[in-house]
């Protein structure tokens, strides 16, 4: 009969220690990052680069863009700051605008900053 209960004290134990770890999950990923709701930029296929440049991204849905090229922290140029639809843009970029160095290409939006580095070197 004590075995018995031995048993059952265990039992209910392993019990409650599963269903605090399992509170203890959902509680953690309430503030969890739903990534599907940001922008995805692309890295460009030739690097360094020469001439006309296409820079890719996909947005998730309707959203306002800023689209720039920095150097160090300085914003060199930028290319659009419009409202743009779901799914994929190209922004053509002519690097002969600008000396031969390394720069970063990026978008911002409400939520959140991405940026890459690149090369210019048309010489």
């Amino acid at each position: 009969m004590e075995r018995i209960i031995d048993v059952l004290v265990i039992s209910l134990i392993i019990i409650v220690v599963i269903i605090l770890y399992r509170l203890l999950l959902k509680r953690l990923s309430k503030d969890k990052v739903n990534m599907e709701s940001f922008c995805t930029l692309y890295s460009l296929e030739k690097n360094p680069v020469e001439g006309e440049v296409e820079f890719y991204f996909v947005s998730p849905d309707m959203i306002k863009v800023e689209f720039s090229i920095w150097k160090d922290q300085e914003k060199m140029v930028e290319l659009r700051n419009d409202y743009f639809k779901k799914g994929g843009h190209i922004i053509r970029f002519d690097s002969q605008s600008l000396p031969d160095g390394e720069y970063f290409f990026g978008l911002v939006t409400a939520s959140q900053r991405t940026i890459k580095r690149f090369r210019i070197k048309n010489n």
